[in-house]
């Protein structure tokens, strides 16, 4: 086990969040945050501040070496397993959200092409609101229970896996951000559209589909990125989010409900 390994399952030990600790130490929670990553090194003075408050040697600091999670820990314990099963549970369920809501905008093509016959016009948007809505509803039988306490507990997870997680999230991050990018000019330029239409400057005409196809492969991109985004940070960024005043008064209702 590395120093920094040591320090995170110290600091949890505690019951310390990365502000509190570097109160305590008197350093920044960036410098804890690089030294339980591993990188960066405390200074001596630190170190012994370190030892003073988690009531440990500077040798067992200092000394590398291999021990198993510390089942004393307080909170859900998360394996590599479920993990990655949430991930992916939560990718499908983004997928149904984003073409969901793709189709139910889709709805405003049949209604800006076929002005001049009701017959289509109606039909085309009933059909693009039915299969939205029947994807909204196959999105809600995605999401599996079991995943619902991850919400619910602060989460505890192997050191090494959770660097490994670390690095996929900002692998991931970029990823993204790439499609975001695009998604989100789409959206807005269809947005600025159907403004000066509303605003009088242009009138209604079947080149407004295209507005309304910018509209929704934008919020496709959107939102099936954000879905993904939100899975990964509620894993690696638990601490921010378990320490949050409505998660505490979820649990608090939850236990008095117990």
């Amino acid at each position: 086990m590395s120093l920094g390994e040591k320090i995170f399952k110290l600091r949890k030990e505690k019951g310390l969040s990365q502000e509190a600790l570097a109160e305590q130490v008197g350093t920044t929670r960036q410098a804890i945050s690089k030294w339980e990553n591993d990188q960066g090194f405390p200074e001596t003075e630190k170190l012994l501040r370190l030892s003073n408050i988690f009531e440990v040697s500077t040798d067992y600091l200092l000394k590398d070496e291999k021990t198993v999670k510390d089942s004393e820990e307080h909170g859900y314990y998360v394996s590599k397993e479920m993990s990655v099963s949430f991930i992916a549970n939560q990718k499908k369920l983004g997928r149904y959200l984003a073409i969901g809501t793709m189709l139910c905008i889709f709805a405003g093509i049949p209604y800006t092409l076929f002005s001049h016959d009701m017959a289509w016009r109606y039909l085309g948007m009933a059909f693009c609101l039915v299969a939205g809505i029947v994807c909204f509803v196959i999105a809600v039988f995605c999401e599996k229970q079991e995943y619902s306490i991850l919400k619910q507990e602060p989460l505890l997870f192997d050191y090494e896996y959770l660097k490994e997680l670390r690095n996929e999230y900002r692998m991931k991050k970029k990823k993204y951000v790439i499609v975001a990018i695009p998604c989100t000019v789409l959206f807005i330029v269809g947005l600025i559209f159907f403004a000066f239409t509303m605003k009088g400057y242009l009138l209604w005409i079947e080149y407004h589909s295209l507005a309304f196809f910018a509209l929704a492969v934008g919020m496709l991109g959107f939102v099936y990125t954000i879905n993904v985004m939100e899975a990964y940070e509620l894993l690696i960024r638990n601490e921010q989010y378990s320490t949050s005043f409505f998660f505490k008064l979820k649990r608090k209702i939850k236990k008095s409900l117990e």
